[in-house]
Order: C-alpha cells, then sequence, then structure tokens
C-alpha cells in the first residue's frame, strides 16, 4: 500500500490531481483509507494511474493530421458559414433594436425630468408670491409688528416715563 504521498512523488504529480481520482479509484477498490483514517493506494492502484498518466501524456504529444475533405462537407461548411452570418446579422439587429428602445427610454426620463423641474419651479415661484403678498409685513403692518415685539412696561416705568 502507497501513501497519497509517495504516488504523487513517484508519478511527478500533485496530490490533489490524486484526490479528484478519489471516487473513481474508491469504486474500483485501488484506493482504502487505513486504520489512522489516511487513504492509502494499492499496487493496482498504483498501476493504473501511471497507466493514465501514460495515455494522457500520448494523447498530449500526438500531432493531428487534417483530413481530406470531400465536397459535399465544404458544401456544408460553406452553409454553415452563411448560416453563421445570419445569425451575426439577426444579433446585430436585435441589438440595434434594444439601443433604439433604450434611447428613446433615455429621453423619455430626461422630457420627464424637464417636465417636473419646471413644475417644482412653478410651484415655487406661486409659494414665493404668496408668502410676499400675504404673511410679509408692509409698512402699516409693520408698525404694529414692532408695537407687538417690544416688551410691555411696567407700572413703576408708565409712572416715570411719561
Amino acid at each position: 500500500m502507497f501513501s497519497i504521498k509517495e504516488v504523487s512523488t513517484n508519478l511527478n504529480i500533485t496530490p490533489q490531481a490524486i484526490y479528484k481520482q478519489k471516487k473513481a479509484l474508491q469504486q474500483k477498490g485501488y484506493m482504502t483509507k487505513n486504520d489512522l483514517g489516511q487513504w492509502e493506494i494499492n499496487q493496482e492502484g498504483f498501476n493504473y494511474l501511471k497507466d493514465r498518466q501514460i495515455n494522457y501524456m500520448q494523447n498530449k504529444q500526438q500531432v493531428f493530421k487534417p483530413v481530406e475533405q470531400n465536397t459535399e462537407m465544404q458544401e456544408q461548411e460553406n452553409l454553415n458559414i452563411l448560416s453563421n452570418d445570419n445569425i451575426l446579422n439577426q444579433l446585430l439587429n436585435q441589438f440595434k433594436e434594444q439601443i433604439t428602445t433604450l434611447q428613446n427610454q433615455l429621453k423619455e426620463e430626461k422630457d420627464q425630468k424637464e417636465y417636473f423641474k419646471a413644475k417644482f419651479e412653478e410651484k415655487d415661484r406661486l409659494l414665493n408670491e404668496y408668502l410676499n403678498h400675504h404673511l410679509l409685513t408692509t409698512g402699516d403692518n409693520q408698525e404694529e409688528a414692532n408695537n407687538q415685539e417690544q416688551p410691555k412696561k411696567t407700572f413703576f416705568q408708565r409712572l416715570f416715563n411719561k
């Protein structure tokens, strides 16, 4: 039995790469837990991982040669290119429609903003007119306001201030 660290060192792979295959290794009976609760790989599991590594390296180094295409396949590719162009044109048209819609929404929001701004300014103007006309004191009312603001004289102040 080999520990995960021993296998990863011998195969020159990370322990994480082994743990990623843990489920498959357990199902095949190649990986078990020992009495200490640590994972171990048996000889068959080591050989299995070694074979997988060799196959991976061979597939990685394999050079793919282009296969000669017959005319039917070339025609099909041309149709696919045309259909891709059609799809791109449809997407482009959809995006243009979305841009137009968003521009119209933005224009409407700007118009609403201007409308409410004008309404607020009109309300503000009317409020100022009302305040100036009704609530602010005029020359006649100002004297009464001044008299009300002065504190009342006491009995002795009135007696000696005549």
